[in-house]
């Protein structure tokens, strides 16, 4: 049986149930320290609320300086820095200002610099599977992990 995507995946395309928002982890490239040693991609959080239009929930900063961002009705491209997305979820309409709620009060942690983003994200699913938002169970850290290494290797290789 053959994946329903041309690239390798860690995880399964979430399906979301009709007249819910998906949940999805997008990543995108920061460039590179110096040639061969990249920073790690930028995570975040985008529900898709219209066609391509949607929110993002993410950190913004830097070790000294981060914090939660809620960017609304932004448009997701597949250009310039984006790196590939994976549905994790959905919400229903009208649970979006408790989700927002949510997300705005996950952690941040400064003056670590093994603290990044994609940590941000993590402990955002976490901390919405915990509040019974539909994160599917599959995904784990280390699934997550995998899955968007996957993505960028696809973007990398033109598969995406």
């Amino acid at each position: 049986m053959s994946s329903p995507v041309p690239y390798a995946t860690a995880l399964t395309p979430v399906q979301v149930p009709l007249g819910h928002f998906p949940i999805e982890v997008v990543q995108f490239w920061r460039g590179e320290r110096a040639p061969g040693q990249p920073f790690p991609p930028h995570w975040a959080i985008f529900v898709r609320t219209a066609g391509s239009l949607g929110n993002y929930y993410h950190v913004l900063g830097n070790v000294d300086t981060f914090r939660v961002a809620i960017e609304r009705n932004f448009q997701q491209t597949n250009g310039g820095a984006w790196r590939g997305t994976h549905t994790v979820g959905y919400v229903a309409p009208h649970h979006l200002a408790a989700l927002e709620s949510a997300l705005y009060h996950v952690p941040v942690v400064r003056y670590d610099p093994s603290w990044n983003t994609q940590r941000w994200v993590h402990e955002a699913i976490r901390t919405l599977r915990s509040l019974n938002f539909f994160i599917h169970p599959e995904v784990t850290t280390a699934r997550l992990q995998t899955q968007m290494a996957c993505l960028l290797e696809a973007w990398e290789n033109g598969e995406i």
